[in-house]
């Protein structure tokens, strides 16, 4: 049984089933638009691929209905469908790399989709499982094992993508990460699942689902989805306008990725000492004026250097915003349907940031890069009444921590 390995086995297994979603992170955020750029694919082509690519996670919620329901060839409910979806995401990644995606972009677009899907899959379930096995007092520490876990894929594979991308070429990236996309297979494979108590299967409490409909959790994914589109607008173009117009090579652009991922885990642990600070409202506002801020920087950047400068802040900006928004979404989730209203809220955060990702790469076409960052920017400070609205609907112990 899984529960019967020890603690640092599962911090361990969890830990990798997080890195190799931050080596999958570290290529898309930062190296496949340059790489796509490079094969003179228009800008508009790119942008639907990237949202395309977020599609899966948007229907995360019944992925975590289908697992919750349904015991895979009797296996359980939670690792057949991580093994399975690993093992197509490496296939799909694998066979990418063989194609050129000049002479077959559709090609080269659906196995990529079709990885995205697979990833979103064992994103959901490995989810899913910390929550079925993890006891309370393990929580905190299985959350921060996760990530740091993606994290540290970002930092290690942004650094390694630039140089195996410069010396070897893009095919040995796409077959480097296929097979890194194995590795937590060597834990998942060693686990079983407890066995459920048939009592707690009768489904979900539907009336539940009411708690969306309320004002307070509309105003919130109104919320999650404008700060996640300006978020995403801007970080989604930021290789490719060092790719683009700075003539930034992979090296760099691995750097950047790297410093990036340093900063998202200060921002990640700076979150709740921002919190226990200022409140959880003083902090969501400052968040909001640092992606604002982070627009006009990125404007301003008219250099490489310039831009490496400000990785380390921007990341922490990623690892601010991020974290925040999960800890208002926790504080939000009916207790009767966390694992999918969690999951609902989470969607509406792919949703934000597949549009951003989106209309800002096609944008760049149009207005150019620099108007971009600017537009963003401004747009950006609509966050700010909308969040004076979140929290005028807060649940009661953010209006007293506030």
């Amino acid at each position: 049984m899984i529960t019967d390995k020890s603690r640092s086995f599962r911090l361990t297994m969890f830990g990798m089933l997080y890195f190799v979603q931050g080596i999958i992170v570290a290529f898309t955020g930062n190296f496949a638009k340059p790489y796509l750029n490079g094969f003179d694919i228009d800008a508009d082509l790119i942008g639907l691929l990237f949202t395309l690519l977020l599609v899966p996670f948007i229907f995360k919620i019944f992925y975590g209905m289908l697992s919750d329901r349904v015991n895979l060839f009797g296996r359980g409910h939670r690792l057949p469908y991580i093994v399975i979806a690993l093992i197509v995401s490496m296939l799909g990644i694998l066979t990418a790399g063989f194609i050129d995606p000049g002479a077959n972009y559709p090609l080269f677009l659906s196995l990529i989709v079709l990885a995205s899907f697979a990833v979103a899959l064992f994103d959901t379930t490995a989810d899913a499982l910390a929550v079925d096995i993890t006891p309370v007092d393990e929580q905190g520490r299985v959350q921060s094992v996760m990530t740091s876990g993606r994290a540290s894929g970002i930092i290690v594979m942004s650094f390694l993508i630039g140089w195996i991308a410069t010396w070897l070429g893009y095919l040995w990236v796409f077959i480097i990460i296929a097979v890194l996309m194995m590795l937590p297979l060597f834990w998942v494979l060693q686990v079983q699942e407890p066995p459920r108590n048939r009592s707690g299967e009768s489904g979900f409490e539907w009336g539940a689902f009411k708690a969306l409909g309320k004002p307070s959790y509309l105003i919130f994914a109104l919320y999650g989805i404008v700060s996640w589109v300006m978020y995403q607008s801007i970080e989604g173009i930021v290789t490719f306008y060092m790719s683009d117009m700075l003539n930034a090579v992979e090296t760099q652009i691995g750097t950047y990725g790297s410093l990036k991922g340093i900063g998202m885990v200060a921002g990640a642990f700076g979150t709740s000492w921002l919190i226990g600070r200022f409140g959880r409202r003083s902090t969501a506002f400052i968040v909001a004026g640092m992606i604002s801020v982070g627009g006009i920087l990125f404007s301003m950047a008219g250099s490489v250097t310039a831009v490496l400068v400000l990785a380390i802040f921007w990341g922490i900006t990623l690892g601010l915003h991020w974290t925040l928004y999960m800890v208002l979404a926790m504080s939000r989730t009916d207790v009767r349907i966390a694992g999918s209203m969690f999951a609902i809220s989470m969607a509406v955060s792919n949703i934000g940031q597949a549009l951003g990702d989106g209309i800002a790469t096609g944008l760049t076409d149009n207005i150019g890069f620099i108007n971009v960052f600017r537009l963003v920017a401004l747009i950006n400070l609509l966050v700010f009444p909308i969040l004076i609205a979140v929290f005028k609907k807060a649940p009661q112990t953010e209006i007293i921590e506030a």
